[in-house]
């Protein structure tokens, strides 16, 4: 898994965890304009190339137009990053609940 994760730009692995923190699956689609609303301003520039880059690395799939899928691979490394971004960001939380 690491080494997909080492292939990945910075603008694919925030759609990654984008996608991972919506849970999209094989049968759960995600439409290009939902990734452009929950995805920050800075990424928007690139985000079809990056799409498109996902989807030849077997990553990322198209359902329909302008509608994707994640594959199994591409769910299992979604949902690591995702929740290698949710324990950085609620890393001190525990603290404060054990108090």
């Amino acid at each position: 898994m690491n080494d997909i994760e080492d292939d990945l730009t910075e603008d694919e692995i925030k759609i990654l965890e984008v996608l991972g923190r919506l849970h999209i699956s094989q049968h759960k689609n995600i439409n290009e304009g939902t990734i452009r609303k929950k995805l920050p301003q800075q990424y928007h520039a690139n985000l079809k190339k990056t799409i498109k880059s996902l989807n030849s690395k077997g990553i990322l799939r198209t359902y329909r137009k302008e509608n994707y899928c994640l594959n199994a691979k591409g769910k299992k490394i979604a949902e690591e990053l995702s929740k290698k971004l949710r324990d950085n960001i609620y890393s001190g939380l525990h603290i404060l609940l054990k108090l």
